[in-house]
């Protein structure tokens, strides 16, 4: 018999989004354009819109009809066709709770640093990133179960990227914060069944927290790179006891090598033993699309056959012409139109 889960608690969903066709925004952010393009990421790819949008809002009427609210996050713009009238639906603009001394910002991290300020926000959320979708119904118990947020707990120690690339400075950056406040190895010990389980976590998440136990502190962890529960009282507590670091991330204009990001937040549920572990395979894939014709496919027919809950279909800048960006996009919309033909309630 399945398991039962106290679950008669309001779940919300955030979701950032930008419209980078805006020429007042575009102007705005080219006023504040960066002189050192090492330290920070500001590459077109950031901030590119393949039109799925609305079918992330029908994948989530569709798919997990019992949210309670959707706060959309942006500047200040909307799409065209988002009926703002959608019960559901609270449009949040940047103004509207992230402090005034941290806008503009043309950084994902302030945005997602700041999300516990947003009035009315449920204390179990889920935070969205625009190319994250759900592609099969999804129950409450993925995100959240008896009240604690479901991540895989898997360790992972952070290895270099490319020339340039300030992502694995930011794992590092948020590892350095869980690093101050938990031994890891005393977190190994009382939450053993959590981190060893091969039931729970798989055969490979367990044997990377063998491997990365014996170092003497956090390596850094797996990144799921999916939708994240995260617990408004999980933010309070950092900005609490790590605000001057948070601050300072949040008066970057773009992404920087000295951030911290929302990361953090799972980190520290980690550490702290305050979640349940889950096969990752269990909550969903992650993919970078590329020029890869073949992979563009292979993906497609992940979305219409719904091969996984949900699925993040990252764009980090590994197209290599526009061409490539256009064919992949068209190929994209058709199968989320054949997954998703119908309009939802958030749109006119």
């Amino acid at each position: 018999m399945a398991k039962t889960y106290q679950s008669d608690y309001p779940i919300d969903f955030v979701i950032l989004w930008v419209d980078d066709s805006d020429p007042e925004w575009r102007a705005l952010r080219n006023s504040y354009a960066p002189k050192d393009h090492f330290l920070v990421d500001d590459r077109e790819a950031r901030y590119r819109d393949w039109e799925t949008l609305r079918y992330w809002f029908r994948g989530v009427e569709k798919f997990a009809p019992w949210v309670n609210r959707i706060y959309f996050v942006t500047c200040g713009h909307l799409p065209s066709w988002l009926n703002t009238d959608a019960e559901k639906l609270v449009h949040v603009k940047h103004s509207d709770y992230i402090p005034e001394e941290y806008l503009p910002t043309f950084s994902s991290h302030p945005i997602e640093l700041n999300v516990n300020r947003i009035p009315g926000l449920s204390e179990h959320f889920v935070y969205f990133n625009d190319d994250t979708f759900l592609c099969r119904s999804i129950p409450k118990e993925i995100f959240y179960r008896d009240g604690k947020p479901v991540h895989q707990a898997r360790l992972h120690a952070v290895r270099p990227g490319r020339i340039g690339s300030i992502m694995p400075h930011i794992y590092l950056n948020c590892t350095e914060v869980i690093n101050e406040h938990f031994d890891m190895h005393e977190v190994l010990r009382k939450d053993r069944d959590k981190w060893f389980s091969v039931r729970k976590n798989g055969v490979s998440a367990v044997l990377e927290n063998i491997y990365c136990s014996k170092f003497v502190m956090f390596p850094g962890f797996r990144n799921e790179h999916l939708p994240v529960p995260i617990l408004k009282n999980t933010m309070d507590t950092i900005w609490n006891l790590n605000g001057e670091r948070l601050d300072a991330a949040c008066r970057h204009r773009f992404r920087d090598v000295r951030d911290v990001s929302q990361f953090v937040f799972r980190y520290w549920q980690l550490a702290s033993g305050n979640f349940v572990p889950e096969k990752a395979e269990n909550l969903g894939a992650h993919y970078t699309i590329s020029s890869d014709r073949e992979l563009v496919e292979k993906l497609c027919g992940y979305v219409t056959g719904g091969k996984y809950p949900m699925l993040c279909l990252n764009d980090a800048d590994e197209i290599d012409s526009e061409e490539d960006f256009e064919w992949a996009k068209e190929r994209l919309l058709d199968a989320f139109d054949r997954l998703l033909p119908e309009k939802s309630a958030f749109e006119k």
